[in-house]
């Protein structure tokens, strides 16, 4: 029997390039494999471990592993809840008996991996390589989906209708009401709602010619009690037509719950779609691997799927930075972090909504550094690692412009987009822009993240002279960032002191705004090591042009300023106050609506946080 071994704490791959023809380069040592024939049927057997980051056992205890594969071809789908077999649940082993199905088509699959399922939350494995050997003496199996819950109702169906006598009308409502119960269990798996509808739907053309062919029902009673069975069938593709909520879709994390639901169905309902709306979801300070129960960072994910309920109702929806927490002693756990992260905001919706990712000062794990440097006793033993620039781009997709947006060199960590619509110009800052050419003595980064805070050459000529530029009369420009637009007086004094923080250039980048608003010009410098600029600014041509906000995270709490001559508003935060989490009770994020006609930007808040009005 083969064994397989998967850390979820620590397995890792990279996203895949194309989306669209999907397929991972399976030839690694670090793969797992699996190699079987065509037509075997159930003596195929994996026994499969599940450990932690430290090689400990994941207690597998009330988990229902859960096989998922998309076949050959990329034309069928497998999900088997049904073929595990726990064998030392305490100690992370289980086993799994592959069914013929999973065999029907010779090739490898373009995707094989098992999830593992508890109280409607889930976490998967790293796929697998699975590959099917073509058998060319038999031939027995027509592909088609395999879906074990609707195999499970098809079989009942069976069992119904070949045993028709006067109380079919009876049990057949019985199947309808436990079928639909089957569609709620899988929390709007619409992939699977279709197999299932595609599958019962072709399945009871056989049923009905064996109907008629045995004569166990007159025609009458067979078309009025059938009518039961297409009408539950239609009702199930009634809801793919529908917006999808991200309940619905959920890839990462667990679904929302009933008291999260209550509270963003009534938000729901006051959303204007007629206006354009924002939501700035800030400082969820993600970290799955942690083992302190209900540590707040364990529901970053969660806390990201409330937000994404309202997907089909804003137009743009902005992770404020501070998305991961950054705390992780393992540089592999801080990327499984980040992809998770990335991969729930970018695709754990339908994407009516545009989905942005801004850097904060924890997202680059160099927490981590400062702890190493300072000979902490939360250090880890050996240098750590940081996520760099080129990373975050990477795992945010920057360079594939998801959603029609300008980015200096086609990939920055800062845009701009366009909402012709709305009259809307939207411009997310990366500021943490640090300069990773610069290192210490010790090889790491001169400048720790966590404490350095601020903006540079290229980004601040791009920002006065790209995304400030032809922006047409009658637009409204709203600025997102992660830090706020205060400066300090320690943002050009010593920046190697990390225990201090640091917002430089951010004063420089204060005047590029308030230049834009008057239309006016001016030279903008700076001359501290490193973070040296000189930025021309001329606006004169275009005119005074408005900006409804420059809305930021890092603070945690709510907080107007208008001393830099702009709104300078801060945001709640994601994660809660207290650490740990109360769903809907602490944290919260903020949808922003643009009210033009009465030139105010108006606040909803979610969970902690308020309802405001600023005018501009």
């Amino acid at each position: 029997m083969e064994v397989m071994t998967f850390n979820i704490d620590n397995d890792r791959r990279n996203l895949v390039d194309d989306k669209q023809n999907f397929s991972i380069d399976f030839h690694d040592s670090k793969y797992n494999w699996l190699q079987a024939r065509q037509y075997e049927e159930s003596m195929r057997q994996v026994e499969v471990h599940v450990v932690h980051g430290n090689g400990s056992p994941v207690d597998l205890t009330g988990m229902n592993p859960v096989f998922e594969g998309w076949l050959p071809e990329g034309l069928y789908r497998i999900i088997d809840a049904k073929h595990s077999v726990m064998i030392d649940a305490q100690n992370g082993i289980f086993r799994f008996d592959f069914p013929a199905p999973a065999f029907q088509i010779a090739g490898s699959y373009k995707q094989a991996f098992f999830r593992l399922m508890k109280d409607g939350m889930s976490v998967t494995t790293l796929e697998f390589s699975l590959d099917v050997m073509a058998d060319k003496v038999i031939s027995g199996l027509v592909p088609s989906d395999y879906i074990t819950p609707f195999e499970d109702e098809y079989d009942k169906l069976t069992a119904i209708v070949e045993n028709a006598d006067s109380k079919f009308a009876e049990q057949l409502i019985k199947w309808k009401n436990e079928f639909d119960k089957t569609v709620g269990d899988l929390n709007g798996d619409y992939i699977s709602i279709k197999s299932l509808a595609d599958a019962l739907d072709a399945r009871l053309k056989n049923l009905e010619d064996k109907i008629k062919a045995d004569g166990l029902l007159t025609q009458a009673d067979f078309d009025a009690q059938i009518k039961i069975v297409n009408d539950t069938i239609k009702n199930a593709l009634d809801q793919l037509k529908k917006p999808i909520p991200v309940g619905n879709s959920i890839i990462i994390g667990g679904p929302i719950s009933v008291d999260e639901k209550n509270l963003l169905d009534k938000l729901r309902s006051t959303v204007d779609t007629s206006k354009f709306n924002l939501i700035f979801f800030n400082d969820s300070h993600y970290g799955m691997q942690s083992d302190i129960k209900n540590y707040g960072p364990r529901y970053g994910i969660n806390h990201l799927n409330t937000a994404l309920y309202l997907d089909d109702l804003v137009n743009v929806i902005v992770a404020g930075g501070d998305n991961i927490d950054g705390h992780l002693l393992s540089y592999d756990g801080l990327i499984n972090d980040e992809q998770n992260f990335a991969t729930e905001l970018l695709f754990g919706s339908p994407n009516h909504a545009d989905k942005f990712a801004l850097k904060g000062n924890h997202d680059d794990g160099s927490l981590r550094l400062r702890w190493y440097r300072e000979g902490s006793k939360y250090a880890p033993d050996s240098f750590p690692d940081t996520i760099s620039n080129i990373q975050f781009k990477s795992d945010y997709m920057n360079g594939q412009l998801l959603f029609g947006e300008h980015r200096n060199n086609g990939d920055s960590n800062y845009f701009y987009k366009n909402y012709p619509d709305f009259k809307v110009r939207l411009i997310g800052l990366d500021s943490n822009d640090i300069p990773e050419d610069v290192k210490a003595a010790d090889g790491g980064n001169k400048y720790v993240g966590l404490s350095n805070m601020g903006y540079r050459q290229e980004q601040l000529d791009w920002f006065a002279n790209v995304a400030l530029q032809n922006v047409p009369e009658d637009y409204v420009t709203i600025i997102c960032a992660h830090s706020p637009a205060t400066p300090t007086a320690n943002d050009d004094t010593n920046l190697t002191d990390y225990t201090v923080t640091h917002y430089t250039n951010q004063a420089q980048l204060n005047q590029i705004i308030k230049d834009f608003i008057n239309g006016q010009s001016s030279v903008i410098t700076n001359d501290v090591e490193d973070w040296e600029i000189k930025v021309q600014t001329n606006f004169v041509a275009q005119g005074k042009r408005d900006v409804a906000g420059y809305i930021h995270g890092h603070y945690h709490y709510e907080e107007l300023t208008t001393s830099q001559g702009f709104n300078n508003i801060s945001c709640i935060s994601a994660i809660p106050y207290t650490g740990f989490n109360k769903g809907a009770q602490n944290g919260g994020w903020t949808l922003f609506t643009l009210d033009r006609d009465n030139r105010k930007l108006k606040s909803t808040g979610y969970g902690l946080a308020t309802n405001r009005t600023f005018d501009y």
